[in-house]
């Protein structure tokens, strides 16, 4: 009987420390999902975007980068573009989704999209379980350790990412 007190308390722990760390993936248009472990994709059939320290970005699917008369990389007018960098800690070596990024407005997360109204927007964040504000025409959800935002003409969805070791980018 000890002992399964004991395994009991050790998956309840494992469980309550796994807590937070993940946000279900809702119904949405999106390839994948935040804080999503990417360790095994093949990002080379994705267009990469340069710039970032720290972390690698890419294009979805099907969205491709213009570039400028100076040789730099313009963001198509519609778009996602995937974050990827260490997660839950910067220094945990695993490559996970930290941030995307929609200026598409054929995608939905939540089952809205930049187009929705301000009032579906707030319906389906707060249904989903996040905290909402609205503040300069932008609506924030915050849950945990994660934030959606919407504004007229894109979503955010953010993890927020320690760094418990102060590394430097």
């Amino acid at each position: 009987m000890k002992r399964i007190l004991v395994l009991f308390a050790a998956v309840l722990l494992f469980l309550t420390s796994c807590s937070g760390k993940y946000l279900e993936k809702p119904e949405t248009d999106l390839e994948f999902w935040i804080t999503e472990s990417v360790e095994d994709v093949d990002f080379s059939k994705y267009q990469e975007k340069y710039g970032l320290m720290g972390g690698r970005e890419y294009y979805g699917s099907g969205y491709v980068p213009t570039m400028d008369e100076n040789g730099e990389q313009r963001d198509p007018e519609r778009c996602v573009i995937y974050t990827v960098t260490s997660y839950p800690d910067y220094s945990s070596g695993k490559s996970h989704i930290t941030r995307i990024s929609i200026t598409d407005p054929e995608v939905s997360v939540y089952g809205v999209t930049i187009t929705s109204s301000a009032e579906d927007i707030k319906t389906a964040l707060t249904e989903a379980g996040f905290s909402v504000t609205e503040k300069n025409g932008s609506i924030r959800g915050e849950k945990g350790r994660f934030s959606v935002s919407f504004s007229a003409d894109s979503i955010y969805i953010h993890a927020d990412v320690s760094n418990r070791f102060g590394i430097q980018f």
